[in-house]
């Protein structure tokens, strides 16, 4: 079977998550040749092929005669992924639309980015005469209604959504059940209880719907470059950084975490700070420690009696507080995420970096009186257990894989928990090797 993959107007990530040695693997053992696949360099091609799979949307009349040539070539035509089944993310742009608004399509596989083992499936399907079902088309083309929902800190812009699930999926995990799908169909959008703010459909601002977000639909209100211009004007000179958020710079950049000390340094910023607000709680006296209002916001709701402490971090005037969480924005003070530190770290030079040791530490790790759980459910437990001392941290993988974590190439969660954790084990050496100034 002579198979040929190609990508019209979109990011790729469709064809990359092909590229892949199960995949290739699986092509040898069945015999399919792949004959014209330009991101991996087969671009040759051939005069007529038995499948296609079409990735990305029609958003130009070079991507329509591209469409309309392979179509002519082609016995079977997939479209591969949410841009060519649904127009994607561009279609808020109001000029791409999907490939059955110009071909017929045989077969959709959808998703953002697509499942490989669907691929697969169909494509062994294909090649031994075997029937396949895949993703009829039930529906024409319609344009989406979208809408916009934007309040104070964070955002949801409909017209970005690939409805692929992911905000729903971490925002009933945690416990706060704000985003759901509304109406069905190519209809299907992702919105609040009846399109309320924020607000008052009971968010808790932990930002995870915007860091697992593939589209951009979900996001929050950046504030690094007003830290860097004050940081030109002299009116910030220091950085309170949590230790989580300083070893999840590390994983996502390649860095140790001393050189993340120094990239922050090159960014004109004079005091690095190790700093974790729960090393200053003295006896705990039955309460439940909060790592953010995040967690306040939750167990307010669902753990009215509970006795609740949250350790807000003591950043003086001129500091700047680094952190994994988007929620301490919207008590007023002067923070920034470790993304949009990430942001601003992308325009050094790596290369040219050396390590530094922080200017002082605060942090207490591993304190044996504390006892961390991450949902409410392991919370009721530890509390009929009469557990002293418990820290509430919602985010799933706790605090490394914050709501405000920096972007990471790797797509496997458990690796980068797993590599955050030893960027995080690094750090505690490297401080206590340094042995920096501790207050």
């Amino acid at each position: 079977m002579r198979v040929a993959i190609l990508g019209l107007s979109g990011c790729d990530g469709c064809q990359y998550n092909l590229v892949r040695e199960d995949f290739l693997n699986f092509l040898q053992s069945r015999g399919i040749e792949v004959a014209y696949w330009p991101l991996v360099g087969a671009e040759e091609g051939a005069e007529e092929y038995d499948v296609a799979l079409v990735e990305g949307s029609v958003i130009s009349a070079r991507d329509l005669e591209t469409l309309k040539s392979l179509r002519a070539r082609s016995k079977v035509l997939v479209a591969l992924g949410a841009c060519a089944t649904l127009g994607g993310v561009q279609a808020g742009l109001g000029l791409s639309k999907p490939l059955s608004s110009f071909v017929k399509v045989d077969y959709y596989l959808r998703g953002c980015p697509i499942d490989v083992e669907e691929v697969v499936d169909l494509l062994d399907r294909l090649s031994r005469g075997l029937p396949a079902g895949f993703g009829e088309r039930r529906f024409d083309h319609v344009e989406r209604p979208t809408r916009v929902i934007a309040e104070g800190v964070i955002e949801l812009d409909g017209s970005k959504c690939v409805t692929c699930g992911r905000c729903i999926e971490v925002c009933r995990r945690v416990g706060a059940h704000v985003l759901n799908y509304f109406r069905r169909g190519v209809e299907t959008e992702v919105i609040t209880p009846y399109g309320e703010p924020y607000s008052r459909a009971g968010c808790i601002l932990c930002g995870l719907c915007a860091a697992y977000c593939p589209a951009g639909a979900v996001s929050y209100r950046l504030d690094v470059e007003d830290v860097l211009q004050g940081v030109r004007e002299g009116s910030v000179v220091s950085v309170y950084v949590e230790p989580e958020a300083l070893a999840s710079l590390a994983e996502s950049e390649g860095l140790t975490p001393l050189q993340v000390v120094a990239a922050v340094k090159a960014l004109g910023f004079r005091y690095v700070v190790i700093y974790d607000p729960l090393s200053e709680v003295g006896q705990v006296g039955g309460a439940v420690l909060a790592r953010s209002p995040a967690e306040v916001r939750l167990l307010r709701r669902y753990l009215p009696g509970v006795r609740v402490e949250l350790p807000k971090p003591r950043v003086p005037p001129g500091a700047v507080y680094v952190t994994q969480c988007l929620s301490w924005k919207a008590l007023g003070l002067r923070a920034i995420t470790s993304r949009e530190l990430q942001l601003a770290l992308r325009r050094l030079s790596y290369p040219t970096l050396g390590e530094e040791n922080p200017d002082a530490v605060l942090w207490n790790r591993g304190s044996s009186e504390m006892k961390r759980v991450g949902s409410l459910e392991e919370l009721r437990v530890a509390l009929r257990e009469n557990h002293r001392g418990l820290v509430l941290e919602v985010c799933p993988g706790g605090c490394l894989l914050g709501g405000g974590q920096p972007l990471t190439l790797c797509t496997d969660l458990r690796e980068v928990l797993r590599r955050r954790e030893s960027k995080l084990s690094e750090l505690a050496k490297a401080l206590g090797r340094a042995n920096p100034q501790v207050y």
